[in-house]
């Protein structure tokens, strides 16, 4: 029986075809839960051979799998049963999905992370896809990339044993590869994620021109936030702006961009007294609902800080806070310190 794949682009492999994007997505997430024993196998050899401070192992933290949910919704299915609502452009294959199975690591200074960095630059799972298209490593923290979250995104293949379950067709059990993702982190950076992300979490929402990109300043570029996400978008956009306005000290273009996004909070979204979500209650949360939260982009003025209720205002306080976040957690990063094993590895090589 055949697999489909990218060829020479970093991809997934499934038995069905291209014709049958729900059937790979199903494929995929049964893949992934053997592929994530064979990454949990690759992060405890790992953990063997490069140590931290004091030698002390390295820890790591596996993912949750990536739910059938999320897939479809990156693959632009909008409703499971309705394939006429799939969204045509803009959105990416199944096969391009590489991080349902996925660990992370979390490092106390840049020279630690490096040195791992390096180190699985030679393992064989990262030089099996190295030569590929679309990159197996999205490396921002050699790019240059200041005042904003970055991390070490690597993509490893790890080969699985499965059976093939395309209807009408004989089952066969194949070895084939899986693309799982593994990310490293410092400890600060990964800090600043937990408030930096509400910001992230609009920003990727934004669409220019039928793509995904975020331009606070142009008119043309327009973010919604799904009625059914807009609960989930507001809690942490509020935990983000009281951190935001913590780390002030007093800078009035930070005061007046959490003043912004705070009138939006107020306006724009329902505030439950309580929620009740499995047995756990919630107390003063955001809701849910029907209608989208729309932002619409476009030039604002914060120096004369008018027009306080306007999407232009409201995009840039979005863009300022990001950028004001991430400076504040980033400049804690600057100095490595180097120790530990995984420091005289870095030092070797």
């Amino acid at each position: 029986m055949p697999t489909y794949t990218r060829g020479d682009i970093i991809s997934q492999t499934t038995f069905w075809d291209t014709y049958h994007k729900r059937e790979q997505i199903e494929e995929l997430v049964e893949q992934a839960k053997i592929a994530n024993k064979e990454l949990h196998k690759f992060m405890l050899e790992l953990t063997k051979n490069v140590k931290c401070e004091g030698g002390k192992p390295i820890k790591y933290m596996r993912g949750p799998l990536k739910t059938r949910e999320r897939i479809a919704e990156k693959c632009g299915i909008t409703q499971w049963d309705e394939p006429s609502t799939d969204r045509k452009s803009g959105v990416k294959t199944p096969l391009e999905v590489k991080d349902i199975a996925r660990a992370t690591i979390v490092f106390s200074t840049i020279a630690q992370m490096m040195a791992f960095r390096n180190y699985i630059y030679k393992t064989p799972n990262f030089q099996a896809i190295k030569d590929k298209q679309s990159p197996a490593v999205k490396d921002l923290w050699t790019k240059g990339v200041e005042d904003e979250y970055k991390d070490v995104k690597f993509f490893l293949q790890v080969n699985i044993e499965f059976t093939s379950n395309v209807t009408n067709r004989p089952k066969e059990k194949r070895t084939i590869p899986h693309i799982v993702e593994l990310q490293l982190n410092v400890s600060q950076m990964a800090r600043g994620k937990k408030y930096g992300h509400a910001f992230y979490n609009l920003s990727r929402l934004g669409k220019l021109d039928g793509k995904s990109v975020f331009v606070w300043d142009n008119p043309d570029c327009v973010i919604t936030v799904p009625g059914a996400k807009k609960g989930n978008v507001g809690n942490k956009l509020r935990t983000a702006i009281v951190m935001c306005r913590s780390m002030a000290q007093g800078d009035q273009q930070v005061l007046l961009a959490t003043n912004i996004l705070s009138k939006m909070l107020t306006s724009k979204l329902r505030l439950l007294d309580k929620r009740v979500t499995g047995k756990k209650v919630e107390y003063n949360v955001y809701a849910n609902g029907d209608n989208p939260l729309v932002i619409r982009c476009g030039p604002y003025n914060s120096k004369v800080a008018a027009n306080q209720d306007s999407g232009p205002a409201q995009a840039w306080a979005i863009s300022y806070l990001s950028s004001y976040i991430w400076g504040n957690f980033t400049k804690f990063q600057r100095k490595p310190g180097i120790t530990g094993t995984a420091a005289n590895w870095f030092a070797e090589h």
